[in-house]
């Protein structure tokens, strides 16, 4: 295979996870960013976020010198055949993706790029962006723009498992107009296409929309699990064996079935709501969406609900918070729902101690008042409550009668559903779930 040469703008989460992989393939990658000091520590080899195989694969392609990294975009877009464009699309004020960062980019790209580039959106964009990045190539490069093509390549990428699934994708999503500009997409991706993944080829606007659809999609199913697990609670049922009953259905599937304090990231919020403006543009709105919020929303009120009844008063008590990110194998915390219930319960004049394998200095970030530990058990010494957040391995292979011993009462809320009932009972804890009949063992309560 012949290598291509690459411009990467953007390196945050998915820029930075497409540089790498790119370059594991064997193309020549240049990633490009306005920030000075991401750009110095990412050519020392040194990654800004955790995610697993990340160190180890940016280090190992740098050292090729199939990878660099520069704030100076336009000289490497001058020289590259393939350009991503990985900016930021944030949600405005009216839950719309603001796309000036993507504008900003394609101005450079039109004033300097050749006039054979492929330009390929990898940023979450509704519907339509292709069309407005190719009017302002126009305007910038009215010589020439005509020759230059827009392709959109949506990711799919798990936060704690991006480099996974870059590097073995259950699909890879090129929108594009055909000729050219999938035979340089084909080519770019020919080792994984070679090895068997599949190719899904589309027009460019059934691109753009599939991946908002995808990623409201699966955030829909996580609420229904959490509202699921309102419903069990009430009737006595175990989600977790409803949703394996579910799981067994191939029409529906157990991935995303886990009841728990809800999605966050920055993915899935922002996606939902700039899918639901995108619909209503459209003249379709779509209310099932707005529902689809309030109900993850909702399941931050039920842990705050559980963690109450336990203490009667939360004012003045030390609960403990054990995973800080908003998911497991990963130190992002936007969106984290740990935070916003550790912002509900300090509100309420709680004390909060909080331990994340990887997230506590960015959670320290978000939240100064909250305390931090440096373990699990540290965490719960003292503790009136323990909250389980996040569901990392390390927490399921705790020493559980040490954690007993060292809280204040014995009460576990937890969110993930990480511990078995049973054993939680028998070990004398009280034992709150998510979607399962707690355990409450009020003797032992009274004589912690």
């Amino acid at each position: 295979m012949d290598p291509l040469r690459v411009a990467v703008i953007g390196v945050g989460h998915v820029g930075l996870v497409t540089c790498v992989t790119l370059a594991k393939l064997g193309h020549s990658i240049v990633g490009c960013d306005s920030d000075e000091e991401r750009i110095e520590q990412l050519r020392r080899g040194r990654s800004p976020f955790h995610e697993p195989m990340m160190q180890e694969l940016l280090e190992e392609t740098v050292r090729s010198g199939r990878l660099d990294f520069t704030t100076a975009t336009p000289e490497a877009v001058a020289t590259a055949g393939v350009i991503f464009i990985c900016v930021g699309t944030p949600a405005r004020a009216s839950g719309e993706a603001n796309l000036m960062a993507v504008e900003a980019v394609t101005r450079i790209v039109g004033r300097h790029a050749r006039s054979d580039a492929v330009i390929v959106e990898k940023s979450t964009v509704p519907a339509g962006t292709s069309e407005r990045i190719r009017r302002t190539l126009e305007l910038d490069r009215s010589d020439r723009a005509a020759d230059m093509h827009v392709v959109s390549n949506p990711e799919f990428l798990r936060e704690g498992r991006a480099i996974q699934d870059s590097l073995k994708p259950d699909r890879i999503l090129i929108g594009s107009s055909g000729g050219r500009a999938s035979s340089v997409m084909r080519r770019l991706y020919a080792p994984l296409i070679d090895r068997g993944h599949q190719l899904i080829e589309v027009d460019i606007a059934t691109a753009e929309l599939a991946k908002h659809a995808c990623n409201a999609y699966l955030a829909l199913k996580i609420s229904y699990a959490n509202a699921l697990a309102r419903i069990c609670e009430n009737a006595g049922a175990d989600v977790v064996a409803v949703a394996e009953v579910m799981g067994s259905d191939p029409r529906i599937g157990r991935a995303f079935l886990n009841a728990g304090l809800g999605y966050g990231g920055y993915c899935f919020p922002k996606d939902l709501v700039a899918f639901q403006k995108l619909a209503e543009r459209c003249g379709t709105p779509f209310p099932l969406l707005r529902e689809v919020a309030r109900i993850n929303a909702g399941a931050i009120d039920a842990a705050a609900s559980k963690i109450r009844e336990a203490l009667w008063n939360i004012e003045g008590k030390t609960i403990a918070l054990w995973g800080l990110s908003f998911k497991p194998n990963t130190d992002d915390v936007r969106f984290s729902p740990a935070l916003t219930l550790a912002k509900k319960l300090l509100k309420e004049g709680a004390a909060i101690v909080g331990y994340d394998p990887e997230a506590a200095g960015p959670a320290k970030a978000e939240l100064p008042e909250l305390e931090l530990a440096p373990d699990a058990l540290a965490a719960v010494t003292g503790a009136h409550c323990l909250v389980v957040c996040t569901e990392w391995d390390e927490f399921k292979a705790v020493d559980l009668e040490a954690v007993r011993s060292l809280m204040r009462y014995p009460i576990v809320v937890d969110a993930r559903n990480v511990f078995d009932p049973e054993t939680m009972c028998n070990t004398g804890f009280t034992y709150y779930p998510t979607g399962r009949p707690a355990s409450v063992q009020r003797s032992k309560i009274l004589s912690a």
